[in-house]
């Protein structure tokens, strides 16, 4: 940008110097703009072509995701940093995701679960699979995970 102004700028002078001495003396025509202020006009930087952000963040987003959730609906987000990322992810049981969005940081899930509806009722197998000793059975239906302990110190010798 730079060796542009000064090309312009150089041409421009040199431009002066070819002028005839008459339409020198004659001065420049009303209304023409001053050489200063052209040259002043190169001198601003020209506008960036990335992508425009909106000045007030709080009215406009600048991502926006939106998921279909495994049960039906939706879910969506926006994003409102400069920093942000919008993602989005479809919900699909096979692979045991009712579907997700994150904006700003922030997750929403769709509601419901994968999970059959008697998926938290293994504790009777765990219980056997442990006996003659105690045990502990977690259940988690929102991750469709279950976890069985057996605590092998109870047992009897």
């Amino acid at each position: 940008m730079k060796k542009m102004v000064v090309g312009v700028s150089l041409a421009l002078a040199i431009l002066g110097f070819l002028m005839s001495p008459a339409m020198a003396a004659a001065g420049p025509p009303p209304n023409a703009p001053a050489l200063s202020a052209f040259l002043a006009s190169l001198a601003v930087p020209a506008a960036a072509h990335g992508p425009k952000h909106p000045a007030n963040h709080w009215n406009k987003a600048l991502c926006n995701a939106t998921a279909n959730c495994a049960f039906g609906g939706t879910v969506s987000c926006q994003g409102n940093s400069s920093s942000t990322s919008c993602t989005a992810v479809d919900g699909n049981c096979s692979w045991g995701i009712v579907g997700y969005v994150i904006c700003d940081g922030y997750y929403s899930s769709c509601p419901g679960s994968c999970c059959p509806g008697d998926f938290c009722s293994h504790e009777d197998r765990c219980a056997a699979s442990c006996y003659p000793c105690s045990y502990s059975y977690t259940c988690n239906y929102g991750s469709c995970s279950d976890d069985c302990e057996c605590q092998y110190s109870t047992c009897p010798i």
